[in-house]
């Protein structure tokens, strides 16, 4: 049975739900807000039955939000460690659960009396800077 995702426009949350295929089309109301909300394109997987979903999320969901890694040909230029890794938090839904934890580390520190961290600097290769005009 596929997992179709469902987009409420009024309170813009995306919800999923296991449907037949014959009931693909039919109108789903919003957890949220109540409001009928659009089917919304989305990418597929599949797998053995819901056990194999199940088993992802709560992979996905063990893992330290604040210490995802994003890898250079992945991030705008000049992105650093760290806001690679809350960009990559906010894409996954994650965002604030990644601001909490930052901030409660960041107050732990000053807590304890240790400096702040120095900044990470970014692994870009190029520039944007023009060329020189040949002469």
């Amino acid at each position: 049975m596929p997992i179709y995702e469902w987009r409420c426009a009024a309170c813009e949350v995306t919800f999923e739900a296991l449907e037949p295929t014959a009931r693909a089309n039919v109108r789903k109301l919003c957890p949220r807000c109540g409001r009928v909300a659009r089917r919304a394109v989305s990418t597929f997987a599949i797998s053995a039955g819901n056990s194999a979903l199940n088993s992802a999320r709560r992979a996905a969901a063990d893992l330290d939000v604040t210490k995802l890694k994003v890898p250079p040909f992945a991030r705008l230029c000049g992105m650093d460690d760290h806001s690679a890794s809350r960009f990559a938090a906010y894409k996954l839904g994650r965002g604030a659960e990644f601001d909490d934890k930052t901030q409660a580390k960041t107050e732990q520190r000053e807590a304890q009396g240790d400096p702040p961290p120095k900044p990470a600097r970014t692994s870009s290769s190029h520039n944007h800077r023009p060329k020189p005009a040949p002469h």
